[in-house]
């Protein structure tokens, strides 16, 4: 219950975090390998103008007509690249290459920076070494998008780096998953934090950990139930109280 409590409550800030500086490769979620640049995830909402009877304006239109499309998000003046590629919904600008009833798969290309890629695997291999797993290099990859019935309905942005093409295939079509190495994000205080889950069905290996925006190790667990327990612990216990 307190996943879904703290889900709903923190994760559903990344999309506006994915449109500011991504001076936190976190949006918050802190550069740790590279300098973070601006999350320009989703551009600005456009105000909505009304006319003089206080009716909202139809949609913008090109000079043929047809809607405009929602501008792609570009890089940074410095050059720098965005953390993700989202519209203001928190979509991809492709389509799914596969779908089910509540979850979507992007291939990462186009979707998510690569240089925000290259450093979620370094840190994925850096936790697989400890269990001497099996290394990835970031070009196997999907972003899984999971629906939600929660706050604004945003889906939960997942990073799923595989090890070669058969587990992907494994993972995404099949029954059973041989390996997992994902990064979920999470938002807390402006800053996005990433719980990784690393798993290996042959060695009976299944870890959790949660870190910072410097590839730090904050704990051996989902970050949501980290900072649950954190915020439990500094909370004033109230005894005294009159």
């Amino acid at each position: 219950m307190k996943t879904l409590f703290l889900l709903s409550q923190h994760v559903l800030l990344l999309l506006a975090l994915t449109v500011s500086h991504a001076a936190m490769a976190n949006e918050g979620s802190a550069a740790p390998a590279k300098p973070a640049a601006d999350a320009h995830g989703a551009p600005p909402k456009k105000e909505e103008n009304k006319d003089d009877h206080g009716a909202k304006d139809a949609p913008a239109k090109d000079a043929h007509g047809a809607p405009v499309k929602e501008e792609r998000p570009k890089r940074t003046f410095e050059g720098q690249e965005p953390l993700f590629y989202f519209d203001s919904k928190r979509r991809p600008y492709i389509e799914p290459f596969h779908k089910t009833a509540d979850e979507e798969y992007f291939i990462c290309r186009g979707v998510i920076g690569e240089w925000y890629r290259e450093l979620l695997a370094q840190e994925a291999n850096m936790l697989a070494k400890k269990d001497g797993l099996d290394k990835v290099t970031g070009s196997t990859c999907a972003v899984r998008l999971v629906a939600t019935n929660h706050g604004k309905k945003l889906p939960i942005i997942s990073i799923e780096l595989y090890v070669n093409s058969n587990v992907m295939r494994s993972c995404i079509l099949g029954e059973t998953c041989p390996q997992s190495r994902t990064a979920i994000m999470y938002v807390l205080n402006k800053t996005l934090y990433r719980s990784y889950f690393i798993t290996d069905r042959d060695k009976k290996i299944r870890r959790f950990y949660c870190l910072d925006n410097k590839s730090n190790i904050l704990a051996k667990e989902e970050c949501w139930y980290h900072f649950f327990d954190k915020a439990a612990k500094e909370k004033p216990s109230g005894h005294g109280a009159h």
